[in-house]
Order: structure tokens, then C-alpha cells, then sequence
């Protein structure tokens, strides 16, 4: 095992370091080339003025034609801006009649929704008054069949008869 161990090492050293040792890059040396620096012929005073004028006259018409376009970007943007002003108003006077839809349907929703309150609550009342009166039914119904049920059962059936009616009445309306 150690045998394999060192050999695997002396064998990835050599893999590693191998490669580089005998192919190692050789600095090359080059010697730099003379270039010869051609010098324009100097031009006479007179002619220079008159090719900067001419410079001059084409960056200024160019500058105006350059002006020319910009006023007129100038002009539709303006009118852009305008269009979009009024698009603006008209939004928000179609933002305004929403809003003022929305706070009307608001208020009509609550009164309905008060309207339901209340009406579930008499409902509610009703049905309690409605109940109450099948558990006196069922209490007069009970004293009938009292008699019929050994003496300490006896009181239960007219208690019972009460709440079985109430709990009818209460549970089928």
C-alpha cells in the first residue's frame, strides 16, 4: 500500500512538473525597426485662412441647418405637450365623475345594508317570539301526557315537550 502511495505522489509530481521543465518558453529578442517620419510640406499662410474660412462657412451652415431641426422638434413637441394637457384634464375629469359614482354607490350600499340589519334582526325576534310560543304549546301538550310517565319522570315531559317544540320552530324557520 505505501508502495502505491508513493508511487501515485512521484508520479503526479512528474505529471505536473514535467510538462513545464522541458518545453519551458524562450524569450524571443527583436530589435526595434527605424520608421521614417514623413513632415508635410508647410502650407503658405493665405492658403490656410482661406481653408478655415471654409471650415467655418460648413460648421456654420451645418449649425443652422442643425437649429432648423431643432426648431421644429422644438414646435411639436410643444404641441405634444399641449394635446397631452388637455388628455390630461379630460382624465381627470373622467377620474372626478368615477369617483364621485363610486362614493354614491357607497351610500347606497350601506342604507341597503342597514336595511338588511334590520330586517335580520326583526326576523331574529320574530323567531324567537315564534319559538317561545311552541314551547308553551309543548309544556300544555306535556301536562296532557304528564299523567302517562312514573312520578319522578313526570315533570321532564312537559320540559322536554317545551324544548323539543321550541327547537322544531327554531330550526325549521
Amino acid at each position: 500500500m505505501k508502495k502505491i502511495i508513493f508511487i501515485l505522489l512521484i508520479l503526479g509530481l512528474v505529471t505536473t512538473q514535467g510538462m513545464t521543465w522541458p518545453f519551458k518558453k524562450k524569450e524571443l529578442k527583436t530589435q526595434p525597426t527605424p520608421v521614417a517620419v514623413v513632415k508635410p510640406a508647410p502650407k503658405p499662410p493665405l492658403q490656410e485662412g482661406r481653408e478655415l474660412i471654409k471650415d467655418i462657412a460648413n460648421e456654420l451652415k451645418s449649425a443652422r441647418e442643425a437649429n432648423s431641426k431643432l426648431k421644429n422638434n422644438l414646435a411639436t413637441a410643444i404641441k405634444n405637450v399641449q394635446k397631452a394637457e388637455a388628455e390630461t384634464s379630460q382624465v381627470q375629469q373622467a377620474a372626478d365623475a368615477l369617483k364621485t359614482w363610486g362614493i354614491q354607490q357607497q351610500m347606497e350600499a350601506q342604507k341597503h345594508f342597514q336595511k338588511l340589519t334590520d330586517t335580520l334582526k326583526r326576523y331574529h325576534r320574530l323567531k324567537l317570539i315564534a319559538a317561545l310560543i311552541a314551547a308553551a304549546g309543548g309544556v300544555l301538550l306535556g301536562l296532557q301526557f304528564m299523567n302517562l310517565a312514573p312520578p319522578p319522570y313526570n315533570l321532564g315531559v312537559p320540559i322536554g315537550a317545551a324544548a323539543l317544540f321550541a327547537a322544531l320552530v327554531w330550526f325549521f324557520l
